[in-house]
Parts: structure tokens; sequence; C-alpha cells
């Protein structure tokens, strides 16, 4: 029995599940915390450029934020969100000019997520110009 003991042999497992898994098991959960936030990032980015866009590339004021809301209603249920995500969502449009939809005139499209239980809130921002030849 001494013998057994004295043995060495598996010792660097053993040292290895009581020291290092439970620092991976934090390190793991960052990780997946940190790409949930990133996705949403993206996503609100994404739709935040779109909705700019559409707001720009729109013929006349009445139109554009009929677009600009159409497509960033479209663009993310193409990216998955689902009616709980659009519930959180909310959209600023900024102008530089008034009318909005003027020529020259800076848009800036603000698409924010609130937070809730799993999710930080997160914000993401687009500018376009609109033509100076409209």
């Amino acid at each position: 029995m001494k013998r057994f003991i004295r043995c060495e042999r598996g010792s660097a497992s053993i040292e290895f599940v009581a020291l290092a898994l439970p620092l991976f098991v934090p390190i793991i959960f960052f990780l997946h915390q940190f790409a949930l936030v990133s996705g949403q990032e993206e996503i609100a980015r994404t739709l935040a450029r779109e909705g700019a866009r559409a707001f720009v590339s729109s013929s006349e004021q009445s139109s554009a934020a009929v677009a600009m809301s159409a497509v960033i209603l479209r663009a993310g249920r193409e990216l998955g969100l689902t009616d709980a995500e659009f519930e959180r969502m909310a959209i600023n449009l900024e102008c530089s000019s008034s009318p909005c939809y003027s020529p020259n005139g800076k848009i800036i499209v603000t698409v924010h997520f609130g937070a809730t239980k799993e999710f930080p809130s997160v914000t993401a921002s687009a500018q376009e110009y609109v033509s100076p030849w409209s």
C-alpha cells in the first residue's frame, strides 16, 4: 500500500483536473457571453446601416421613413430576430437639416436593443448622406 501511495503515476492528470478545469469554466462562460453580445452588435450595425441606406435611396421624404422601417423589419427577419428581440429594439433617426430628406443632408440611424436578463443593452449607429442632386 505504501508503494501505491508514493507512486506519482497519474499525478499530472489529477493536478490538471483539480487546478486547470476550474479555471476553464469562467473562461468558457466569458467567451460564450462575448459571442452573444458580439452577435447582437453585428445585427444592430447591419440594421442601422441598411436602414440608413434605404432612407437616403428613397425618392422623397414621405416614403423615406417608411422604406427605412420596412428594410429594418425585413433585414431583422432575415437575420433571425425573434418577436421578443423586435420588442427590445428601438430605432432613432437624426437629421442634420429640416426636412430630413434634403440635398446633402446627413442622416444618422441608431438601432438600440434594450437590456434583458440574458443580454446587456446594445446600440449601433450608421450615417449616410442624401444625394446633393435629389
